[in-house]
C-alpha cells in the first residue's frame, strides 16, 4: 500500500512532463511494457497517450502486460489511488491510431474498461489485437462473453488469441 502522501496522479504527471522534455522526434509506434503487480494501468497509460505529441501522431500502439509470478496476482487495495474511477468516463482523442495490440490481457474489468476507451478514442482505428495471458483457457466461457464488446465496432478487425497462439 503506497504512503498516505502518495498521488498517483502526481507521478503520472511528473512522468509525463519528463517524457515531453526529452522527446526530439516524432514517432508513430509506441510499445509499453508493463510490471502492474497487481495495480490497474488504465489512468496511467490514458495519461501518457493524452500528451499533445503522442496522441496526435501514435498510429500502432502496444502494451504488454508482464507477469511477475505471485507478485501479479495481488488485487489493489482498497482506495489504491492508481483506481480512481474518473479515467474509466475520460474522453481522449486518438485520432491517428490504427492498430492496437494488448499482451497478457486478463479480461478483468479494468482491462475491459481500458479496451473499450480506446476502441471509443480512436475512430481510425483497423486492426485489434488481444492475446490472452496463460493464466485463461480456452474453455473460459466468461472470456467470449466479455470479448463481445467487438461487436459494436464492425469497421474494426478483432482477433483474440490464447497465449498458445491458438
Amino acid at each position: 500500500m503506497p504512503p498516505s502522501w502518495y498521488s498517483f496522479t502526481d507521478e503520472a504527471a511528473n512522468f509525463a512532463q519528463e517524457i515531453e522534455k526529452h522527446m526530439v522526434t516524432d514517432f508513430f509506434a509506441l510499445e509499453l511494457h508493463l510490471r502492474t503487480t497487481g495495480h490497474v494501468f488504465g489512468e496511467f497509460v490514458l495519461h501518457f497517450l493524452g500528451l499533445n505529441r503522442i496522441r496526435s501522431v501514435i498510429r500502432r500502439l502496444k502494451v504488454v502486460r508482464v507477469r511477475q509470478g505471485s507478485w501479479g496476482d495481488e488485487a489493489c487495495p482498497a482506495n489504491c489511488p492508481c483506481d480512481t474511477m474518473n479515467w474509466r468516463t475520460q474522453t481522449i482523442s486518438l485520432t491517428a491510431l490504427e492498430d492496437l495490440e494488448i499482451n497478457g490481457f486478463e479480461a478483468e474489468d479494468h482491462e475491459l474498461d481500458f479496451l473499450k476507451l480506446i476502441l471509443h478514442s480512436a475512430p481510425m482505428l483497423k486492426t485489434v489485437i488481444v492475446k490472452l495471458s496463460d493464466e485463461i483457457s480456452s474453455s473460459d466461457d466468461t472470456i467470449t462473453k466479455k470479448c463481445n464488446i467487438f461487436r459494436a465496432y464492425p469497421s474494426v478487425k478483432c482477433n483474440v488469441y490464447l497465449s498458445s497462439g491458438k
